[in-house]
């Protein structure tokens, strides 16, 4: 995708103002409305920005334990990696998960409201997923940075 100044300038007010009207966007851009909209509806539709929506702070409900854990798969052909990532996906506690080179096959950030239930949630869900092998966790201690803004 080509961005171009007017375009940055539209995902950096957004990133920053999220809650800004149209109107309001063009006035941050420098954009008349129909230009401003149309440059809009042209980043949503080549996926470069997605739905609105209002972000939750897991500690803040009581979600105090985030892990990472690092997974092995046992077979690495494509149905079953396929199979593994299906899976995963469904489990809720389970905020992101990537696929890893390395050691490690996957890496998931883990959610939990306690170690109890991270444990539950290990004997409950990850080792049942189709394919794993092994599982390794490190908890997490403090929030360093925690951005989803992206340098543009």
């Amino acid at each position: 995708m080509q961005l171009d100044d007017s375009d940055r300038r539209i995902l950096r007010a957004l990133q920053e103002q999220p809650e800004l009207t149209l109107r309001e966007l063009g006035e941050v851009t420098g954009l008349s409305h129909s230009p401003c909209w149309r440059r809009l509806q042209r980043l949503q539709q080549e996926g470069a920005i997605g739905a609105k929506r209002f972000v939750v702070d897991p500690e803040a409900i009581g979600f105090d334990i985030l892990v990472l854990c690092f997974v092995k798969i046992s077979h690495h052909q494509r149905d079953r990696l396929r199979a593994f990532e299906e899976a995963v996906a469904k489990v809720p506690e389970v905020m992101q998960c990537y696929s890893l080179s390395g050691e490690y096959d996957y890496v998931l950030q883990v959610i939990a409201t306690s170690v109890r239930d991270y444990e539950a949630t290990v004997k409950n869900a990850i080792v049942e997923l189709p394919n794993v092998q092994s599982v390794n966790t490190s908890f997490t201690l403090k929030r360093v940075k925690n951005s989803l803004n992206v340098p543009i």
